[in-house]
């Protein structure tokens, strides 16, 4: 019986160690729980997965929106001639409507210059603007300004309409002018003539590459108003009613058939 009692005894005792032990190890034991995804906060209150793509879409659209603004504008800084009269720079802005305006400045080759004053000279009647405008050597330069429509890119035509300021300095020797009674003053005189002149001009415009803007245009000049001062050097008159004849002949001359056909051909790089 005491046998029992011990044996009973013994595995109560082993029973209450085994208990003891495993509520220790259940306590000290390591658990694992998964973290929770980042989360964003919706308009309406509520919690989300955070969109970890956005940055990447905002920069592809960007890009995006950079490239319609370069592919739909333009401004262009170009190299320009417009034969038979000047040759420069100009600025010019495209709108994505196909509106362009434009400005520069020009020189004027003696040669163009005196195609002008040839075709002036040759259609008028009167001696002395004949003598003024085809003896003296002209030279000068221009500033314009023009605005047009280029309704189709992908022709390429557009049309402009503008106006343009020329300046040109002359020099006569009236030793040579071929008018006795010229020739009978003596000495030289300077002439300074200034040309108000419309223009018209029809043509196209393409673009080479991601850059280069290129075009070509017919068209015509004509002048609205012309007003010619002469100047004595050399000993000649200081006020002679001749010469205020002559320039105010040509002037006229100008004025009527001062009106020339245009090539333009332009060279530039858009800016954008």
């Amino acid at each position: 019986m005491a046998t029992l009692s011990r044996s009973t005894s013994h595995a109560a005792a082993c029973s209450l160690v085994l208990l003891v032990w495993s509520s220790i190890s259940g306590a000290a034991a390591p658990t694992w729980e998964p973290s929770p995804a980042p989360t964003s906060s919706s308009p309406d209150g509520t919690r989300g997965l955070a969109p970890a793509a956005a940055p990447a879409r905002e920069s592809a659209e960007e890009s995006s929106a950079a490239k319609r603004f370069r592919r739909d504008w333009r401004l262009s800084l170009e190299g320009v001639t417009h034969a038979p009269l000047d040759m420069g720079l100009q600025l010019g802005l495209e709108t994505p409507q196909g509106i362009r305006v434009s400005g520069g400045y020009g020189w004027v080759p003696g040669a163009y210059m005196n195609l002008l004053t040839g075709i002036a000279a040759s259609a008028s009647a009167n001696t002395y603007a004949e003598a003024l405008l085809n003896e003296a050597r002209y030279s000068g330069h221009t500033w314009r300004v023009q605005a047009g429509f280029r309704p189709f890119r992908a022709l390429g035509l557009y049309a402009d309409v503008g106006y343009a300021r020329l300046n040109a300095k002359g020099a006569l020797d009236l030793a040579s002018s071929g008018v006795p009674m010229l020739e009978a003053l003596g000495g030289g005189y300077e002439a300074t003539t200034k040309l108000d002149m419309w223009l018209l001009e029809l043509g196209y415009q393409g673009q080479l590459g991601d850059r280069v803007v290129m075009a070509f245009a017919l068209g015509v000049m004509g002048t609205l108003n012309a007003r010619t001062n002469i100047a004595s050097v050399g000993g000649a008159p200081t006020n002679s009613a001749i010469l205020n004849l002559a320039a105010s002949q040509a002037d006229n001359a100008l004025e009527k058939y001062g009106i020339v056909p245009t090539l333009t051909l332009r060279l530039g790089f858009d800016l954008i």
